[in-house]
């Protein structure tokens, strides 16, 4: 069980949100919501420990792991895809060879009674603990099921990683998180470069193989296929839904129906309290009353209906001279590199009004198209 405790977060006196408080259970699976600039990417950093907030704190279990894939990312350095892929089970590697070379110094070292040999064997044995608790893992064989899942082919694990595009580097990262199995995952729009194939495949491997996960994505299928809890960002404090995207849209609707008529009946009260005031404030015998309802008001908490993101790309094109009947032909249209053949023979019309999408997998040709 990972605890967020009373987080706030300021920027130049202005505040994002503040005391936010809310647990995270395993097998959580949770949509993390709200309009661009609420705060949503701000709180997954601070969860995942790359930001630190104003206020409040992040309570895990001191094994627990947190694994988190931001936004933008690029894998830069000289290993293979193969090899950084591993780099997820580098912790456990890595003991399991130290583990080797104490072994080794216990079996030459004679010093049975030193303190150094004493420490060695507690070393051993604390290292043995960690090795048997993770269990017996074909470390190859999980490498190459998550990077087939999410797209890569197997004449590409030999590949150096800065061959790769930054959306299939994006992929690397991802496939690293997966494998090291965290009790939670942070995810941040992880489905902008998957395809379809891959976006099914991650929904899966979420669904049936992840502990807790925490996930931004604008992909509104995506989060609904997945998520059994929504936390909504809003005005600097969040609501907490246990429900999939789909139910959280419905119960925010009514939420904010009952508070703007909360709202519209508060406007209504205050209203009619100030005329009261202007009406009998040199009144003597209305004193009493009027002064009673100048502090009611002083003292009331105003109502605030919950914002809506209403934001949408308003585009105008100017007219155009009305095309032909058939304005895309392609006639055996082909395309390569070198000896790489992307496509060929590609031949279709699109009439005029159609509307076509191009679908397939990274990597077959698309935008070349």
């Amino acid at each position: 069980m990972i605890s967020i405790d009373g987080l706030a977060v300021e920027f130049s006196g202005t505040t994002l949100f503040k005391d936010i408080n809310f647990v995270v259970n395993d097998k959580d699976r949770i949509a993390l919501m709200g309009k661009n600039g609420a705060g949503k990417s701000t709180l997954l950093k601070i969860i995942a420990g790359a930001q630190t907030p104003t206020a409040g704190k992040i309570s895990a279990p001191k094994d627990a792991v947190i694994a988190y894939l931001p936004q933008h990312l690029m894998v830069d350095n000289q290993r293979n895809l193969f090899e950084e892929a591993s780099q997820a089970f580098s912790e456990v590697l890595n003991m399991q060879i130290l583990l080797d070379e104490l072994n080794e110094q216990l079996t030459v070292r004679t010093d049975y009674e030193s303190d150094e040999y004493s420490k060695i064997i507690e070393q051993v044995s604390e290292l043995s603990e960690k090795l048997y608790s993770q269990g017996e893992i074909n470390f190859d064989a999980e490498v190459e099921k998550i990077l087939l899942g999410l797209g890569f082919e197997r004449n590409d694990f030999q590949r150096p990683t800065s061959e790769f595009s930054g959306g299939w580097r994006m992929r690397i990262e991802l496939a690293k998180i997966l494998l090291k199995k965290p009790d939670l995952i942070l995810l941040d729009e992880p489905t902008n470069h998957l395809d379809i194939e891959s976006v099914q495949w991650l929904e899966e491997f979420l669904v049936n193989e992840a502990k807790a996960v925490i996930v931004i994505s604008h992909d509104r299928a995506f989060v609904d296929n997945i998520t059994t809890r929504t936390i909504e960002v809003t005005m600097g404090r969040i609501y907490d839904y246990k429900v999939n995207y789909s139910k959280y849209i419905e119960l925010r609707r009514e939420r904010r129906e009952q508070q703007q008529k909360a709202f519209e009946e508060q406007q209504k009260m205050i209203a009619e309290t100030e005329q009261f005031i202007e009406r009998f404030k040199g009144t003597y015998s209305k004193t009493l009353q009027v002064q009673s309802r100048v502090k009611m008001l002083e003292k009331l908490q105003i109502l605030e209906v919950d914002e809506v993101d209403t934001s949408h790309l308003r585009l105008r094109f100017p007219p155009s001279p009305r095309s032909g009947s058939y304005p895309v032909i392609a006639d055996q249209v082909g395309k390569s590199y070198g000896n790489h053949l992307v496509f060929s023979d590609a031949t279709f019309s699109i009439s005029r009004g159609e509307k076509v999408a191009f679908v397939g997998k990274n990597g077959e040709g698309k935008p070349r198209l």
